[in-house]
C-alpha cells in the first residue's frame, strides 16, 4: 500500500557560531573571527549579524555568509564599518548568523582594553641629553 503520509522535518535558525575571537588590533581596527555554524543545506546560513559599540553608540553590521571574519573599523559590511577613532572604547562585541527563518542567538567576545586601540601610556619621566645646533635628545 502507498502512504498518505508525508515525512518533514522542521526548519529552523542556525546554531551560533563558535570561537568568536579577537584578532589583530590597531589603533583604528578590531579584527574577528569565529567558526560559522554546521550549516542545514535547506537553510544555509546566508549572513552574520555583527553588533558592537564605539564610544557608547550601538552600531549592527550585516556581512556576507560566505565569510567567517569581520574589521570593526575596516570599510566591510553593509553599512561599511567606519573606521574608529584612535583611543575608541569598543564594548558588546557579538555575532549572530542568519538565515531563510531567522537569526541564531548571539555569541559574545570580550572586547580589546583601551590601551590596545592606541591610547598610549602615560609618560612619567623625561631626560633631555646634551643639546647641539642641531639635536635635543629625549629619553
Amino acid at each position: 500500500p502507498i502512504s498518505n503520509v508525508l515525512s518533514s522535518s522542521t526548519l529552523d535558525v542556525p546554531p551560533p557560531v563558535s570561537n568568536l575571537t579577537l584578532g589583530v588590533v590597531t589603533p583604528t581596527t578590531v579584527a574577528l573571527t569565529w567558526t560559522g555554524p554546521q550549516q542545514d543545506p535547506r537553510a544555509p546560513v546566508t549572513s552574520y549579524q555583527m553588533q558592537y559599540m564605539v564610544d557608547g553608540l550601538l552600531h549592527t553590521v550585516v556581512v556576507n555568509g560566505s565569510i567567517a571574519s569581520f574589521t570593526i573599523g575596516g570599510g566591510g559590511g553593509s553599512p561599511a564599518s567606519a573606521p574608529l577613532p584612535p583611543g575608541a572604547v569598543i564594548d558588546h562585541i557579538e555575532a549572530r548568523p542568519l538565515n531563510s527563518v531567522g537569526q541564531a542567538p548571539a555569541s559574545r567576545v570580550a572586547p580589546p582594553s583601551t590601551t590596545s586601540l592606541g591610547v598610549p601610556p602615560l609618560v612619567t619621566t623625561l631626560s633631555v641629553g646634551q643639546v647641539s645646533a642641531t639635536t635635543v635628545p629625549l629619553t
